[in-house]
């Protein structure tokens, strides 16, 4: 009697657990409500093929009311259950709605789920024309270089001058350019980074590029910056003809010029720089030369100018021709005559104007060297040489004698 009350009470708590877990865990009437279901579409591939995409910013989601055993219902959330809308069928531009289906983790039967409700019915989806086109990149400066420097904006280097941008037609319509920003503020140094750029309408205003695809994110791009340096010009001047640097005028036009260039190259360029040399003992007249205007590599002239007048005058000097006929041999061979055929030597001279007025023939010597000539009839340079008082007059070109040198 005993046995069968302790089999009675064991079938009664056997009984009552498979009831509570058939209630509390199998429970197969229960009810479960998921919200934010996000919206997987599919055939997009097809779209793109037809010159379409979807348009839509944001995600679409789904609430769904779901009825099922307790066990399937607590192994869901809207993370695992999965809602596809297929957009392969839709051929053209514009608003259309799609049915969705709904499936579940693999180790939840489909069939063994029903849905109760679903919010929304169907799927809006705004269908677009995909297009693209090149916009150039444009660089908006803010601030600028101190004082001293200069950037060379017009030759900013870019490794990718444009932007391809692919989307919806009416976002690609409204782009014109690709807008990176540069704070040139305080900067001394060449600037070499990479940028973000905005994409922007004809205005320049930020255009809402969610849908829009590029092929670059970034833009490197080198701008050049330097010190600038002004720098005087000036000609080396030697002295000749009765002309020197304190009686003549020497103007050069342009007489400074403006520079740029690395610091240590700037601190190594001479100023003021000498870009020639004026021989006055050549120059007869007031006369302009044009001097070419060169500099070391990696300085760059900023005012383009390439090449200098300058105006040599003398102001303070007269000249005059003179007929000279006083002659006197040096360094002739020993046992050798010369005898001259030039009698009278045109000369030019110059020098101070009362100097130059108060001087004749009789104060001019021509002297000629022989001491490498070879016997014979020979052409000399003439050496002009004058009086006392009259250290200050030169004579103008090279004068020559003919003369013979023969056995004494």
């Amino acid at each position: 009697m005993k046995n069968k009350v302790l089999t009675a009470l064991f079938s009664l708590v056997v009984a009552f657990g498979l009831w509570l877990y058939v209630i509390t865990v199998v429970s197969p009437g229960s009810e479960a409500t998921f919200y934010n279901i996000p919206v997987v579409f599919q055939g997009e591939g097809e779209l793109t093929n037809r010159g379409l995409m979807i348009a839509s910013e944001d995600t679409p989601t789904v609430t769904l009311k779901i009825a099922g055993n307790r066990s399937d219902l607590n192994n869901l959330n809207s993370s695992n259950i999965t809602v596809i809308a297929d957009v392969s069928k839709v051929w053209e531009a514009g608003t259309t709605t799609l049915d969705y289906t709904v499936s579940y983790p693999g180790n939840i039967r489909e069939d063994s789920m029903t849905i109760i409700s679903k919010n929304p019915g169907k799927i809006e989806v705004k269908v677009e024309e995909r297009i693209n086109k090149t916009v150039n990149v444009e660089v908006d400066y803010i601030g600028s270089v101190p004082e001293g420097f200069i950037c060379d904006k017009e030759n900013i280097e870019m490794d990718i001058p444009t932007i391809r941008v692919t989307g919806p037609k009416p976002v690609v319509d409204q782009i014109e350019s690709a807008r990176i920003q540069v704070d040139l503020t305080g900067k001394t140094q060449t600037i070499s980074d990479r940028f973000t750029y905005t994409l922007c309408d004809k205005d320049g205003n930020p255009v809402d590029a969610q849908l829009i695809e590029t092929n670059a994110d970034a833009v490197s791009i080198v701008l050049t910056i330097q010190r600038v340096k002004q720098i005087a010009l000036a000609v080396e001047v030697k002295d000749g003809g009765g002309a020197t640097a304190q009686t003549s005028t020497i103007i050069l036009d342009p007489a400074t010029i403006t520079v740029s260039g690395s610091e240590s190259l700037l601190d190594n360029l001479e100023s003021p720089r000498v870009i020639g040399t004026v021989e006055l003992g050549k120059i007869q007249a007031d006369t302009e030369l044009t001097f070419p205007l060169e500099l070391p590599e990696g300085i760059t002239n900023e005012t383009g100018i390439t090449e200098v007048k300058v105006q040599v005058k003398f102001p303070e000097l007269g000249t005059k021709t003179l007929q000279v006929s006083r002659f006197q041999a040096r360094g002739v061979p020993d046992g050798m005559n010369v005898e001259f055929i030039t009698q009278n030597l045109e000369i030019t001279v110059r020098g101070p104007k009362g100097l130059v007025e108060a001087l004749t023939a009789n104060d001019v010597t021509v002297t000629v060297d022989f001491s490498d000539a070879e016997p014979g009839t020979v052409k000399l340079k003439a050496e002009v040489t004058f009086d006392a008082g009259y250290e200050d007059v030169g004579v103008l070109g090279n004068p020559m004698v003919t003369a013979t040198l023969r056995d004494g």
